[in-house]
């Protein structure tokens, strides 16, 4: 206990102590990051399939299957090499999330580009009369295709940083 002789402090810090918070918090920044290589792109289909029912089913259900696939995405980050809780990156550990960021946003940029261009041709060929194109018009639509894309680069970014990891790492996801 770090506060010796105050009353107060010290039955403040074993309050702490027994909710298992500190401990908890000295467990995640003594860990090596996990390799994950499966589990963010099962996020990256639930969050396509989520934009596929926005799109095809419902604007609710695809909305929260997109917000969902988001929040598991958000979970997975404090465990992947992208995150350390308690202490910096040393330089090798900076340079694999700079560069695991980097693929992230890359691949995030490239559908913004393909997609703005998809969208406006489908509005062309809508107006045109050639059928029935989707494009996003609602408040959802706009917030599952923001969800998505930073889904998307959380995910790839993982995907690409734990791709760099050393192998002899004890607590691969794969074993």
């Amino acid at each position: 206990m770090p506060y010796k002789g105050d009353p107060i402090a010290e039955k403040l810090d074993k309050l702490a102590e027994a909710t298992g918070m500190p401990q908890l918090s000295r467990r995640l920044a003594n860990r090596y990051p996990v390799r994950f290589r499966i589990v963010p792109l099962i996020l990256l289909a639930v969050a396509f399939g989520g934009l596929w029912a926005q799109i095809a089913v419902s604007e609710i259900y695809g909305y929260f299957v997109v917000m969902f696939a988001f929040l598991g995405t958000m979970a997975l980050l404090p465990f992947s090499p992208l995150k350390k809780v308690g202490r910096g990156f040393d330089e090798r550990e900076a340079a694999l999330v700079k560069s695991g960021h980097f693929i992230g946003l890359l691949v995030a940029a490239g559908l913004v580009v393909l997609g703005c261009v998809f969208i406006g041709l489908g509005v062309v060929a809508s107006k045109l009369g050639l059928g029935h194109f989707w494009a996003p018009s609602r408040v959802t639509d706009w917030f599952a295709l923001a969800l998505l894309l930073a889904t998307v680069e959380i995910n790839v970014a993982i995907l690409a940083a734990s791709a760099r990891l050393p192998s002899d790492d004890p607590n691969d996801e794969d074993e």
